[in-house]
């Protein structure tokens, strides 16, 4: 199951005609209607799932995607 993050806390519709809230750093499957219906709410970047006091070293740093995305190639040195 692929797990996504929220990167705010806002209060959706539910897509049942009801509303809820949806707290900034909890996980959600990906596959859930409210992600679906609010994609620009919710990141893969697991980031945005940590807690801290302190924002830590590095934070604002990106990510470096370690796999090619769908359709993408990435350059290969063959030995």
């Amino acid at each position: 199951m692929d797990v996504v993050y929220a990167k705010d806390t806002r209060v959706v519709g539910t897509g049942e005609g009801g509303m809820g809230r949806v707290q900034k750093g909890s996980h959600w499957p990906a596959g859930d209607p409210v992600v679906k219906a609010n994609p620009d709410l919710f990141s893969s970047d697991p980031r945005w799932g940590m807690n801290f006091s302190v924002e830590p070293e590095g934070w604002g740093a990106p990510v470096e995607q370690a796999t090619a995305a769908p359709g993408e190639k990435r350059n290969m040195r063959r030995g």
